[in-house]
This record gives C-alpha cells, sequence and structure tokens, in this order.
C-alpha cells in the first residue's frame, strides 16, 4: 500500500510521467531519478522554475518519509552573483541568483549531527555554459546521473533511518544542495547560514554520481583520510563486494569539499566519470540501478556505523585534484572547479605554499602560467603536468578587475 501511495503523489506532481513497473531495485531510487530528470524540470538549474520544482518535490519527499524540518523550515534560500564573463567588472554580465538548499532532520537529541548530503541541481539548458557538449546552449541536460542518482540515494538513506526502529547515537541532516554547478556555491551558504553553525557536525557523507557503477563493482571513495575511523569503516561495512578506490584527499569536485575546509570529517562517493559528463545525453536509460541500490545500501550502512563512534576526529590531508588530467607538482590552492572558460578562480591557498609564497590569494583568477593559457581547470592540471619542481613561474592573475603576475617557484 505504502508504494501505491507513494506512486499516486509522484502522479499528481507529474502526471505526464509514466512510472516503471520494474520492482527488482527499490521504487523510490527510480521514481526520484525518473522525476529529478524528466524533462519537465528543464535541467534543474539554480535560479530557474525546474530547480522550485526539484526543491517542492524534494520537501514532499521528506515530509511523506517522515523526515522533519529544522527550525520549521525545509528550505534555505541563499544568493549570489554569477559572472558569465568574470574579466567583465561592469554589472552586464552579471545576473544575481536566489538558490534553495533543502534540508531534512532527524532529531535523537544526540550531541552530534551526521550530514548527508548531495547536490540536486545541474546545468538547465546549458545557460552557465558548463557542458562539455559543443554547441549545446538550449538543450536540456538532465543530468540522470550528476546528480539525481546521489539525491536519490540520500532520500532512500534516509527512509531506512526513519523506518529502521533504532534510535541512533547521532542526529542526522539530509542536505540537498543546490549552486553546486555554479561553484559549490549551496553547501558554502549552509556552513555560513547560523541554523546549521549551532550544530556540532561530526562528518559529512557526499554522493555525487553514483548511478554508473560498473560491472567491476568500483566504487571511488574520497575523504579517506580525513579522520582516523574511516579506514575500518568504509572496510567492515563492505559487505556488497565493492572494489574500493581509496583518496585520502577531503578536496574534490564536490560539495564535501566545503565541509572538509571548515574542518570537518568526509567521505565522498562516486561511481566515475564517463562521455556522458556535462552533456545532455546524460539521461535515466544510463542509470545502473541495481548498482545504485547497492551503493546506497553500503553508505547506509557507514551512516549507522559513524553514528555509534564516541568521536570522530579531523585530520587535514593534501589538497589534490582528481580530474582527467592529473599534474605531478602543485601550486598549493583550493581550485574552483566550475569550468567558466575564462579561467580558474582560486577559492583557497594554503599556506606555506608555493602559490601563497608567490602572492596569490584566495578569489584571483589564474588566466595564464608562463605562456600556458588557463581557461578552465582542466587546462590548468593539463598546464601543470608539464611543470618541474623548482621551475620558476610567472602567473597571471585578475584581482579586482585588474591583471597581475605573481613569480612563484614550484
Amino acid at each position: 500500500m505504502k508504494r501505491i501511495l507513494f506512486g499516486c503523489v509522484i502522479y499528481l506532481l507529474f502526471p505526464n510521467l509514466v512510472l516503471s513497473q520494474n520492482a527488482v531495485v527499490s521504487a523510490g531510487l527510480k521514481q526520484t531519478v525518473l522525476v529529478l530528470s524528466s524533462d519537465s524540470l528543464e535541467g534543474r538549474l539554480t535560479g530557474s522554475i525546474g530547480e522550485t520544482k526539484a526543491a517542492n518535490y524534494l520537501v514532499n519527499q521528506l515530509q511523506h518519509i517522515g523526515v522533519r524540518p529544522i527550525e520549521n523550515q525545509f528550505t534555505f534560500p541563499f544568493s549570489y552573483t554569477y559572472k558569465s564573463n568574470p574579466h567583465d567588472t561592469s554589472s552586464v554580465s552579471s545576473i544575481d541568483i536566489i538558490g534553495w538548499n533543502v534540508v531534512g532532520f532527524i532529531d535523537n537529541r544526540r550531541e552530534q549531527t551526521i550530514v548527508i548530503g548531495a547536490h540536486y541541481d545541474h546545468l538547465g539548458r546549458n545557460e552557465h555554459h558548463n557542458s562539455t557538449d559543443i554547441n549545446s546552449f538550449g538543450e536540456i541536460h538532465n543530468g540522470a546521473d550528476d546528480n539525481a542518482s546521489g539525491v536519490a540515494a540520500v532520500l532512500e538513506v534516509a527512509r531506512e533511518l526513519v523506518e529502521n526502529d533504532i534510535t541512533e547515537s547521532s542526529n542526522f541532516i539530509f542536505a540537498f544542495f543546490s549552486g553546486e554547478e555554479d561553484g559549490l556555491v549551496g553547501s558554502k551558504a549552509f556552513l555560513e547560514d547560523s541554523v546549521f553553525q549551532s550544530l556540532k557536525i561530526s562528518c559529512m557523507l557526499n554522493l555525487d554520481m553514483v548511478g554508473r557503477l560498473d560491472s567491476l563493482y568500483k566504487l571511488h571513495v574520497g575523504g579517506f583520510g580525513t579522520s582516523p575511523v574511516f579506514p575500518l569503516t568504509l572496510s567492515t561495512n563492505n559487505l556488497f563486494n565493492l572494489k574500493l578506490e581509496i583518496d585520502s584527499s577531503g578536496v574534490g569536485p564536490s560539495d564535501h569539499t566545503s565541509f572538509y575546509l571548515k574542518n570537518i570529517p568526509v567521505l565522498f562517493f562516486f561511481t566515475g566519470t564517463h562521455d556522458d559528463y556535462h552533456k545532455a545525453s546524460d539521461d535515466i536509460e544510463k542509470v545502473n540501478f541495481e548498482g545504485l541500490e547497492i551503493v546506497t545500501n553500503y553508505v547506509y550502512s557507514i551512516a549507522l556505523s559513524l553514528s555509534s563512534e564516541n568521536s570522530i576526529p579531523f585530520t587535514a590531508t593534501r589538497t589534490v585534484l582528481k580530474s582527467k588530467a592529473r599534474g605531478k607538482i602543485s601550486l598549493g590552492i583550493m581550485p574552483n572547479y566550475t569550468s567558466s572558460n575564462n579561467g580558474l578562480q582560486v577559492d583557497g591557498v594554503s599556506k606555506g605554499k608555493p602559490a601563497e609564497k608567490g602572492g596569490i590569494l584566495a578569489g584571483d583568477i589564474i588566466i595564464k602560467i608562463n605562456d600556458c593559457e588557463i581557461s578552465d581547470v582542466y587546462a590548468y592540471m593539463d598546464c601543470l603536468s608539464r611543470l618541474n619542481t623548482g621551475d620558476k613561474l610567472k602567473v597571471t592573475v585578475i584581482r579586482n578587475g585588474k591583471k597581475l603576475k605573481c613569480k612563484v617557484q614550484l
């Protein structure tokens, strides 16, 4: 009866959708991906009508599951200015955007709170030019894997935690971030909100693109080194024959990075890149739902295990950018992962590293390293791959609308 009623709710919200009758895997996973990656949401661009529809759907599902609001609200607005050309200091290329984070709470009246999160925004019709498809402006980018899959998994973890008849030793926040595709904006806003600053967050579990588990069951887990508790937790709960690809760094191209930079232990779950990444072809037909259910069950098991820990100490790790091209050296910056094609914005600078010593500051936009043009994060990594320790560099940056040159030695 519960499944039938749930289907009726979906139909009332989205009458043009036809639900699959295949019940081999969790109906909730399929229904969530189906709704969020439908053309009617037009790619869920932050600030769009599609984002609002997606947020309303998530609120409805949290209420249906039995997850409570925090301080009587599920939605938390944030604002930012998107610049289509960061080199333009005028207001002509600037757009003021209001996005919405959706947040639910299981209050077990404990001191510590575990955050389980996923971003629900995507590229819309490529209005912000983040697509890897050439000439795809106007095409709907449904983002079934990126990141309807992660959202679906978080909702199912929430459902299990509500229905398991256990009062865990931690509270749980279920956070659905918007603005991720424009530079982790929503997760940064979440951490700056006084409502959430009052919570003692013990760790953050982030699910981003978990819908393409391959035949080898390879699952990338980032943040392995951000707490000494994590290695044993990951291994003892892996009852699903997953082949874990471990990365100790707490920094990566998704929302867990915002938490790591606040000294919060993080785990990042990701089934890998593919040819449909940031393309209009990232559709529901290519999601491996059996694999998605395995990842969901694994994360649920980890969440239960972590909730029983007396403490989850934080450990600082190296700052490494995971990308298609990975350099052997580093400037020591925290890049903004948004691909704007107008340079690489620096979100943070590590103390004592070459960038800091050379005078590069957070907020700078790197446009050139020596004669190497930096259009985005991938061009940056490709440029670094050609350099060696000891090289002396001239790094050209845009700072407050002015072009400056910094001398950096690797």
